[in-house]
């Protein structure tokens, strides 16, 4: 579930500066934050996530389009700040902004250093407002198409608070840069020589001679949560989520040291003196294990290994009882055991070695970044082994059944699982067989969806996602009335607008296909590699159809009438957008669109809005005809033999003023291969839009057992719906 503003800490995310635009007085645009994915240890959990900042959530500050540039990250004091990023913006998935330094010495040394290319990286402090947590085995695709799979962390929406100059930026393999500034104070003393000597004795790293350092090991030898002074936390991979025990009293001495490092931190009290304290603290410590370990008759080297691990006397005890109750050492006396978490990294490991196998199958060259350990054991294994192992877990003997009761009882067939005395549990659907070949099937199934061609994205406008399947209300603004004189002493007019409004809903779609218990038997990863794939591709071909249908079916709008008609705008329901005769584009006929659309008018004005048309959209019948005319300097019509025209300007051609960018789209021509149209940027005026309902901007697959027939039957959904919004920003040329 996400999680609302006030519950997450302020993050630091390092980015690698994509683009740096210079000019002659320095970078002016620089790249603060992208969508890239951050590997970082998660605090909480106890492993490392992947993080990600959605640039369609950026909320800035109440009027604020700036932020402070600091100093690596030490926002503590405002000499510490250098300057500003100012006009922030997100361009194509990226927070923008122009870099602005002080007047004074200090920041105009950092400017000059930047300009020069010696400093290339900005990292990011931000607020998270809204986050979801992505579980492992689960993945979150964001609406430029990127999947990010769990563990991770997505921020929904989120506030910039500043920007750092930094040193090295993270790239998305390595973690969160953290500084640890509550331990590592720049205090330059000698550490006594005896007390060296105590401290190597236990262990002390060689080369180790900064007093701040040295108190940092000494409370992560003693268990003390303190992290290490060190710049990157390693990655510690494959760690499972961790049980949060029930909070308790913290033992006296373990008090002892959060106080001891507390008052170094803000008195400032002499470190060797703080060290020498740890290790009375740390003595006593051992006594009283040593000391319990007697009482209860336990061996000294159990004793020995408890004090040198850095063990606290809460752990130390509850160690001891485990070992008193013919526990092995180092056993959780909780409930959570080994056993579940081997499983589930059989689990993954099977899980992605079978989706690389299907990848392969399907003739696809793409893979899973980061694969669970052990996933080679199962890239060659047929689905009869695998469902073997599992059936096996399920306490069968599968060296006396036949193949085909093997796949039955794997995927859970009620009949199967009675005949052979089989008790269903919870271990038979979370991480089963089933869940195997459904997680297999989905990944085809989005990777077929990816890879399908579509065009809609190009111009039309995706308009992100609604909570319900309720009427969505688009309004159309009217252009902001012209400002009017205001003579001396009289007041001003209030200026006027107008709306209109579009209404539409999302819809769902949907199919079935397969995966049946011959699928298994007979090892055919069609069922799991190209059935799910093409799936994958005909939900995408899904929503392309429906935005290409709204020009192709030309329905009424909310004004009534249709969304390309030649009445004159005056008149109500006039678009004057539809131009007819037997023509293909020329440069006659795109001059007859751009001076519709430039002409354009207010709702209810006569205000002209200079509408520019920035894509001709085509069928595969005009492809030709439209790429030579935008491809050619000479105009096509005009050019050839003929005296005194052949260099006759294309001004529609690749030096154009207006440029244009040509859209062939095969699906047009199933309803006429001579039309063609035009459509404004969505930046400039709204034209066509889609929706998705909230959580399925991509297709989503759902599986169930089907007793009659003796298949897995998946069920593929996708849910969204499409509208014209504005006719001002489309033309079509009917083409006969």
């Amino acid at each position: 579930m996400p999680r609302k503003k006030g519950t997450l800490p302020p993050i630091k995310q390092a980015a690698i500066v994509i683009r740096a635009i210079v000019s002659q007085s320095g970078v002016s645009d620089v790249v603060v934050a992208t969508e890239a994915v951050v590997r970082r240890y998660d605090d909480e959990r106890g492993y490392v996530i992947n993080e990600v900042l959605l640039m369609d959530g950026v909320v800035l500050r109440t009027n604020q389009q700036q932020m402070p540039i600091v100093d690596s990250h030490d926002d503590s004091t405002v000499r510490n700040i250098l300057g500003s990023i100012r006009s922030l913006k997100v361009i194509n998935g990226e927070l923008h902004g122009e870099p602005v330094f002080a007047s004074d010495p200090d920041a105009q040394l950092v400017r000059q250093r930047m300009d020069e290319g010696h400093i290339t990286d900005f990292s990011i402090t931000a607020l998270p407002i809204e986050s979801k947590f992505i579980p492992h085995g689960q993945s979150f695709t964001t609406n430029r198409g990127a999947v990010i799979d769990g563990p991770a962390v997505i921020h929904l929406r989120w506030q910039p608070h500043n920007a750092s100059i930094c040193a090295t930026g993270a790239d998305e393999l390595s973690t969160v840069r953290r500084s640890y500034t509550d331990l590592e104070r720049k205090v330059t003393r000698q550490m006594d020589e005896a007390l060296l000597g105590s401290l190597k004795a236990m262990g002390l790293p060689d080369g180790m001679v900064d007093p701040n350092q040295i108190l940092a090991w000494v409370c992560g030898k003693m268990g003390n949560a303190a992290p290490a002074v060190a710049d990157t936390p390693q990655p510690i991979e494959n760690m499972e989520e961790p049980v949060v025990p029930p909070v308790e009293e913290k033992p006296d001495e373990e008090k002892e040291i959060e106080n001891m490092a507390t008052e170094t931190d803000k008195s400032k009290e002499d470190v060797t003196a703080a060290v020498a304290r740890a290790l009375q603290i740390d003595g006593k410590r051992r006594k009283e294990i040593n000391a319990l370990c007697t009482a209860h008759k336990i061996e000294r080297s159990f004793a020995d290994q408890l004090c040198d691990d850095g063990t606290s006397l809460n752990d130390a005890r509850e160690k001891i009882l485990a070992r008193m109750a013919g526990k092995p050492a180092g056993q959780s006396t909780d409930r959570v055991t080994v056993t579940a978490a081997a499983d589930d990294k059989e689990f993954a490991a099977a899980r992605d070695g079978l989706i690389m196998r299907t990848m392969r199958a399907g003739g696809r060259s793409q893979t899973i970044a980061n694969p669970a350990p052990g996933h080679e054991d199962f890239l060659n294994m047929k689905l009869n082994r695998v469902a073997e192992m599992y059936a096996a877990k399920m306490g069968c003997d599968v060296r006396r059944m036949a193949s085909k009761d093997v796949a039955l009882v794997a995927m859970g067939h009620p009949g199967a699982m009675n005949r052979f005395r089989i008790q269903r549990d919870v271990s038979h659907t979370t991480g089963s067989f089933s869940n195997l070949l459904l997680d297999a099937a989905n990944k085809t199934l989005l990777a077929g969806y990816e890879e399908a061609p579509f065009t809609w994205s190009t111009w039309a406008r995706d308009a992100g996602t609604t909570s319900d399947f309720k009427n969505l209300n688009r309004i159309r603004f009217s252009e902001m009335g012209t400002p009017e004189m205001v003579p001396e002493g009289k007041e001003y007019k209030s200026a006027m607008m107008s709306d209109a409004k579009e209404v539409y809903a999302v819809n769902k779609y949907g199919s079935i296909f397969s995966i049946s218990w011959e699928t298994v038997v007979n090892d055919d990863l069609d069922a799991i590699s190209r059935i799910p794939a093409m799936q994958g591709a005909a939900c995408r071909r899904l929503q392309n159809q429906a935005i290409y249908g709204v020009l192709t079916a030309n329905a009424a709008m909310a004004d009534t009438g249709a969304l390309f008609n030649a009445t004159a705008q005056t008149t109500a329901g006039g678009h004057a957008n539809l131009a007819t005769g037997s023509a293909a584009p020329t440069v006659a006929t795109l001059n007859a669109a751009f001076l519709s659309m430039m002409t354009k008018k207010g709702l209810n004005s006569s205000v002209i809005l200079n509408i520019q048309p920035s894509f001709l959209i085509v069928p595969a019948a005009l492809a030709a005809t439209a790429l030579q005319l935008v491809g050619s300097l000479a105009d096509p019509a005009a050019g050839g033999s003929t005296a005194g025209n052949s260099n006759t300007k294309n001004i529609y051609g690749p030096n154009a003023d207006r440029p244009l960018k040509v859209i062939v789209e095969p699906v047009l021509d199933a309803n006429s291969a001579t039309a063609f149209y035009f459509a404004a940027s969505n930046t400039q005026v709204d034209t066509v839009e889609i929706t998705f309902l909230e959580g399925e901007q991509s297709p989503v697959l759902e599986s169930e057992w089907d007793f009659d027939s003796d298949v897995y039957k998946n069920k593929v959904r996708q849910t969204f719906g499409v509208a014209a919004i504005d006719f001002r920003g489309l033309y079509k040329h009917a083409g006969v």
